[in-house]
């Protein structure tokens, strides 16, 4: 037996959004003659039963520390840890609130790069790394518009280069290229290692930690493919006012003075007013004309159809009704498309799939670049690489030497 508060173990179980039988059933807790699967675990986390105090065996805890998600050493603690450090929660309260179990997903994966975060810094600080300069140097009330020309000349951002690419997908990899050739670390992660986890984009878009080190940007992979350049460039204006936290939906009803400054530094950055004086004959379009062109502009501008529209309407060009109405449709239409993809995958799973070079482009160059330099100096080992890595130790190797 091991001394653990029953507090732990409540803690340990909500955060990883499970209900007691959820929790008994994927502990592998089984009926007995005394007491069913459920009370068992009751019991344990009461911490006695009709006969006085109990507490779990070690092989218990093992099964907790994979089910629940957590450190072994968590289970050893004297109360449940406070939420770490991972800055402000910028979303709606019904985005943060609205899907428990989705939210906890998040939770645990922001506490994930949050640890390889930190071991990044660490290795970083031992190599003298030099403190990013740009990194919390702008304040909100410098404007927009100086903010996104400051990310722009320091990104040497090539606008026409950006659009030029032939699909979404390769104009944020020549955005994140250039992200990433500043120190910053790029990610695309939007679940916990498998999709029975997968956190959808109505939950989070991205999320920072402006640090002057590592710094961190996460975009959702669930996002439309077409708005991550957007939740980029979001992101890095966080960096830019030294604001780290969690991003919410484009144009969602929130009262936060800093989501909607940073979604109009990203508009500044990737759809300049010049763009948007050239399409003011919109306003007298009919609701077909202006899907119809929107749907044009997308694909030519490299960013989403709901973008456009949330700068129409900040451009007085549509109402926000029509906004409303375009911001739904288009969020139809995108909920049909990934499940016509979905379907796709499924019917190809007998087909070998990359994951690890999946899994390389999700994590970003300069993250697996640095790892594996590092790992070959035996400056990290291959546990903590792991962690940086968001892998099992054993797929460390496959991710680095492909």
């Amino acid at each position: 037996m091991v001394a653990v508060n029953p507090e732990i173990l409540i803690w340990a179980r909500k955060t990883a959004a499970l209900s007691v039988e959820e929790a008994a059933r994927k502990l592998g807790f089984r009926d007995s003659k005394r007491h069913t699967a459920v009370e068992k675990l009751e019991l344990l986390e009461k911490g006695e039963d009709e006969r006085g105090k109990i507490e779990p065996t070690r092989s218990q805890l093992n099964a907790m520390a994979r089910v629940y998600r957590q450190p072994l050493l968590v289970f050893y603690l004297r109360k449940p840890p406070k939420k770490g450090d991972r800055g402000e929660d910028f979303r709606s309260l019904q985005q943060s609130s609205s899907n428990p179990r989705e939210n906890a997903y998040l939770d645990i994966l922001m506490r994930n790069v949050k640890a390889a975060q930190s071991i990044v810094r660490d290795l970083l600080e031992d190599d003298e790394t030099e403190r990013l300069d740009f990194v919390g140097s702008a304040r909100m009330d410098m404007g927009e518009e100086a903010i996104a020309e400051s990310i722009s000349n320091k990104l040497n951002f090539d606008l026409q280069r950006f659009r030029s690419r032939r699909s979404y997908s390769d104009a944020f990899g020549y955005l994140r290229d250039q992200i990433e050739g500043l120190g910053i670390f790029v990610l695309r992660l939007s679940d916990l290692g498998n999709y029975h986890t997968s956190i959808p984009a109505d939950v989070f878009r991205g999320f920072v930690y402006a640090d002057p080190i590592a710094p961190f940007v996460v975009i959702n992979r669930n996002d439309a493919k077409s708005a991550y350049s957007f939740t980029a460039i979001h992101e890095l204006a966080h960096i830019w006012i030294g604001s780290s936290g969690i991003s919410g939906e484009l144009g969602h009803d929130t009262n936060n003075a800093i989501e909607h400054f940073c979604d109009r530094v990203a508009a500044r950055l990737l759809l300049p007013e010049k763009d948007l004086d050239t399409i003011g004959y919109l306003r007298r379009a009919t609701n077909v004309e202006l899907v119809t062109k929107i749907g044009g502009l997308s694909s030519e501008w490299k960013v989403s159809r709901t973008m456009i529209a949330y700068n129409l309407l900040h451009h007085d060009i549509i109402s926000f009704s029509r906004w409303e109405t375009l911001s739904m449709q288009f969020r139809q239409e995108y909920l049909k498309q990934k499940q016509l993809e979905k379907d796709e995958r499924d019917s190809r799973e007998n087909r070998p799939i990359n994951m690890n070079g999946i899994l390389r482009n999700n994590l970003g160059k300069r993250l697996v670049d640095h790892a594996r330099a590092w790992l070959a100096e035996g400056t990290l080992t291959p546990s903590k690489a792991s962690v940086v890595l968001s892998v099992t130790p054993r797929r460390v190797d496959a991710i680095l030497n492909p």
